[in-house]
């Protein structure tokens, strides 16, 4: 059997990856070839806030290693605007175009959807904001582990 903590990681990364694939078929059935679902979902947690590749990084919008070539891709074909900081020329602000934000909205509207159907289909009886509040909480208690605070 497995560990609970071991098994809460990993459908936590089963929902993640699944989600890009619905991501991905979203994009497919509107045509959108110019971006990927990554990138998609990317945007889709920038939305609209104005942040810094770094933030998008902390922020846990995109975990790899390649932010910085997603985002000049989203930036090349015209998901993103970036600005340079006025007061450091190494932080570039990340805001996304009218194209980006019509994107999101149409991703949105079909998550949507679809969490009607979910609600549906389970019954009602299932509150997803407070599932995210204890995924947020496992969260914060692992932080605190690796910051040596419990």
């Amino acid at each position: 059997m497995r560990n609970s903590c071991v098994e809460i990681s990993v459908c936590g990364e089963k929902n993640y990856r699944l989600f890009l694939d619905i991501i991905k078929q979203e994009l497919d059935s509107i045509g959108a070839v110019d971006i990927n679902a990554i990138q998609a979902f990317i945007l889709m947690n920038i939305n609209d806030n104005v942040v810094t590749i770094g933030e998008v990084i902390t922020r846990g919008y995109y975990i790899g290693s390649n932010a910085s070539y997603n985002i000049k891709k989203m930036t090349m074909n015209n998901y993103i605007h970036q600005t340079q900081s006025d007061f450091d020329k190494r932080a570039a602000y990340l805001k996304l175009t009218q194209k980006g934000l019509n994107l999101c909205n149409k991703l949105y509207d079909s998550v949507n959807n679809y969490l009607k159907i979910f609600e549906t289909s389970i019954g009602g009886d299932f509150d997803i904001d407070q599932c995210i509040g204890v995924m947020k909480k496992i969260e914060h208690f692992w932080k605190d582990i690796l910051m040596r605070r419990v």
